[in-house]
């Protein structure tokens, strides 16, 4: 929308912080409004009053720390984007990120680039993004929809049964992405595949199967899937593969994390 700037909170105690993201704005060809807040409790009364996009906020800061300020805004209800900042990203700072939903870690010193990478990644999430779950069981269709539903990514959903359905659905609708599941009776998911390939050379595929089988991996990408998924596997692990697919620079918190039952 032309004219729309986010609104981009950063909390940060150090003046140098603060001029360099005012340099990433004017740079920067996603438009951004800068609030600042220079300590832990202006940033927890600026998540208070709401109204962000996104947030960069850092890690050490006095009076209360960046991770308490979030905490404090989640436990409100609070969903803003947010990249936590500091020096220092040891495997316990970035578990309690990942507890509190955070979105990026930047490791300090960081570029203009990491933060265009996360502005990027922040637009496109915001937009829906039309999945279609072909599975005979309406079981793991149920499953694979609350999987769904838990990636960063705002996922609308359509279901189909079979592989003739989600045929006829692909083909008079449109789709980014399919998750299709690989033993169907009827058309089984290779020949379904092959049948969207037919119909669109740059259909976007992610094959599942609970079948714990490398030749079927293989054989599933080298006819034309984009990606192959074990059963069952979390939410992280769709966003890593959405990641992939709308060409966004992957997060630390999605490298490094192992998935939750």
């Amino acid at each position: 929308m032309q004219g729309f700037k986010l609104k981009v909170l950063v909390a940060d105690d150090s003046a140098l912080m603060h001029s360099l993201f005012a340099d990433f704005a004017l740079g920067s060809s996603i438009p951004f409004e800068l609030v600042r807040a220079n300590n832990g409790r202006q940033c927890a009364e600026l998540f208070n009053i709401g109204g962000f996009n996104l947030a960069f906020i850092d890690v050490n800061m006095p009076e209360m720390s960046g991770m308490e300020a979030v905490a404090t805004a989640r436990h409100s209800g609070n969903k803003t984007f947010v990249a936590l900042m500091s020096g220092n990203a040891s495997s316990r700072r970035l578990e309690i990120a990942r507890q509190l939903k955070v979105y990026e870690y930047l490791h300090k010193p960081f570029k203009a680039e990491d933060v265009e990478a996360i502005l990027k990644t922040y637009c496109r999430v915001t937009v829906p993004t039309q999945a279609l779950i072909v599975d005979d069981s309406a079981t793991v269709r149920r499953i694979l929809r609350k999987v769904l539903d838990s990636s960063i990514f705002n996922i609308d959903i359509t279901e189909a049964g079979d592989g003739a359905a989600a045929i006829d659905l692909y083909e008079n609708g449109e789709y980014s992405v399919v998750f299709l599941d690989c033993n169907m009776p009827g058309l089984n998911g290779f020949e379904t595949l092959e049948r969207m390939l037919e119909h669109d050379p740059h259909v976007k595929v992610i094959m599942i199967t609970g079948e714990r089988n490398e030749d079927l991996r293989r054989r599933a990408l080298d006819r034309g899937a984009f990606a192959f998924m074990f059963k069952p596997f979390h939410g992280i692990d769709v966003d890593r593969e959405l990641h992939r697919l709308f060409d966004l620079k992957m997060p630390l918190l999605t490298t490094a994390a192992e998935p939750v039952a």
